[in-house]
């Protein structure tokens, strides 16, 4: 078995409109489901070293370890680490040491846990001398995750993980294709603004409330559903042909289509932070599955002189929040020999 050490890194996400319907089923009874994401520099990293033993996984993040004799051992405890299933996926039984770190904290909606799985599926199967391209690769670590959450799991955070830039990724049934969009990441860069609203939640449970409701008929989440899939398509749309004054209002219809789906989605800071938006000619929607996190803030810059985004800039800052540096991030997943 080979010994040589490799690293991976892959982007986290932000979601603009369609997030949910990227679950299985769901996007089956929305003809024309899509979601539409971009790519953001706050990057999740992996060291994957085969050999030993014993499997050792170590998280830089929360400076936990967990270490056992074989990977079986390890999911045999109550809370056996995401790498553990995204190894057990990959047929790895012992001998290996894996260490992982995530620029974005848990909960915060980026999709940070599906790209940690995304950098330890590439790093592990780069190890084994194994090729895996993305079509193989996102399933199979989308599945560790669910298996690891214990809920069904979405494909949109690891379609940006894998691929980088600004992604529409089309949900039909028997495939989900992803369309890199022809737009100007400077633009999105420019009109972005990130803001954590603080306090966040497990994101499997709201989107699992969703699930239960489409399934079981609910009309609410059903029409709530529809209402997202027609935005969504229409956001994809417009920025393609480079309509960016109808993005906000697109964002701000997703969001209240968004709240419908489940009472959990929204906190009272994020309201306060989507109405700073909303009120200085912006819009916002929370980030994943919402109840806290990060929140998306759409605000085109001024010309030449005082904008929205410039405005609600002003406006957060007086409140006491601020919003975070980061670069839209075109190069995706990337393994290299450490």
């Amino acid at each position: 078995m080979p010994q040589d050490a490799f690293e991976a890194t892959a982007p986290t996400r932000v979601d603009l409109a369609g997030g949910t319907l990227d679950i299985w089923p769901l996007y089956l009874f929305h003809p024309g489901a899509v979601t539409v994401n971009v790519a953001i520099d706050r990057r999740a990293w992996c060291r994957v070293r085969l050999g030993g033993e014993r499997v050792r996984v170590e998280s830089k993040d929360t400076l936990q370890q967990a270490e056992a004799g074989s990977v079986a051992e390890l999911l045999a405890r109550e809370k056996p680490p995401l790498a553990a299933w995204v190894l057990a996926a990959l047929r790895i039984e012992t001998g290996v040491h894996v260490v992982t770190q995530s620029r974005v904290p848990a909960g915060s909606g980026l999709g940070g846990s599906s790209s940690l799985a995304v950098v330890v599926g590439a790093a592990t199967a780069r190890a084994l001398g194994r090729e895996i391209g993305p079509e193989e690769l996102w399933p199979l670590v989308r599945d560790a995750e669910a298996q690891s959450i214990g809920v069904p799991a979405g494909s949109q955070d690891h379609a940006a993980a894998i691929h980088g830039g600004l992604l529409a990724l089309h949900l039909a049934p028997g495939e989900q294709r992803v369309e890199r969009l022809p737009v100007d990441p400077g633009v999105v860069e420019q009109c972005l603004l990130l803001v954590a609203a603080g306090g966040t939640r497990f994101s499997g449970v709201n989107n699992w409330e969703v699930f239960k409701g489409q399934i079981d008929g609910d009309g609410e989440i059903r029409g709530a559903l529809r209402s997202i899939a027609r935005i969504a398509a229409a956001l994809r749309e417009a920025l393609v042909a480079g309509r960016y004054a109808d993005v906000p209002e697109l964002i701000a219809e997703e969001w209240r289509a968004r709240k419908r789906l489940c009472p959990g989605v929204t906190t009272p800071e994020i309201d306060r932070i989507v109405e700073i938006a909303e009120r200085h000619g912006g819009a916002a929607k929370v980030c994943g599955a919402g109840g806290g996190g990060v929140v998306a803030v759409w605000a085109e810059p001024g010309g030449r002189g005082e904008g929205p985004r410039e405005r609600v800039l002003a406006a957060l800052e007086a409140e006491g929040l601020k919003a975070f540096p980061f670069r839209a991030d075109l190069r995706g997943l990337e393994v290299d020999r450490a």
